[in-house]
């Protein structure tokens, strides 16, 4: 691994949020389905973002990937995929006694990526869903799903630079 995945892992979670009609339309019921991108960099965040001001009561997903730990033999690496979601406390209540709009969301971002094998070897796993309150008049959660990957391998073949000090 050569740490492309946290590019990868960053698109396709982008890809699944922004094609899921459910995921969208608690995002921003005001946004056609079709028009789902223009969420990206707006209400979408590949990063964990914070946003400084907000003029209107808006809902929000963001995104990252940590490498925990490698394991003993340096084969795998163990990704970590960070999802906060949180809203303006003007959005929390969803209409006609729906419920809360962040529980809502991290249901349907579980069901749209728990489980995928897109992320990774095998399956990606929820492990936690905490409580997120990033400023004040907002409230959240924070998602954390935990993957395995391979780690670059070795290739005696490659030459060692020759400013490095051998033995």
């Amino acid at each position: 691994m050569q740490l492309e995945e946290f590019y990868d892992y960053k698109n396709q979670l982008m890809g699944d949020i922004l094609t899921n009609k459910d995921i969208v339309s608690l995002l921003n019921s005001d946004i056609k389905f079709e028009d789902a991108e223009k969420l990206a960099y707006t209400q979408v965040f590949p990063c964990e973002y914070i946003p400084d001001t907000v003029e209107h009561g808006k809902t929000f997903i963001c995104f990252d990937v940590d490498i925990q730990e490698a394991s003993a033999n340096k084969t795998f690496l163990y990704p970590v995929l960070y999802i906060w979601v949180f809203t303006h406390r003007s959005k929390l209540r969803l209409p006609n006694g729906g419920g809360v709009r962040t529980d809502k969301l991290c249901v349907e971002i579980a069901k749209a990526i728990n489980g995928s094998r897109k992320y990774g070897l095998g399956e990606l796993e929820l492990y936690a869903v905490k409580r997120f309150a990033p400023m004040t008049d907002f409230n959240g959660k924070l998602m954390t799903f935990h993957a395995k990957d391979f780690n670059m391998q070795y290739n005696p073949k490659k030459p060692t630079p020759i400013n490095r000090k051998t033995g």
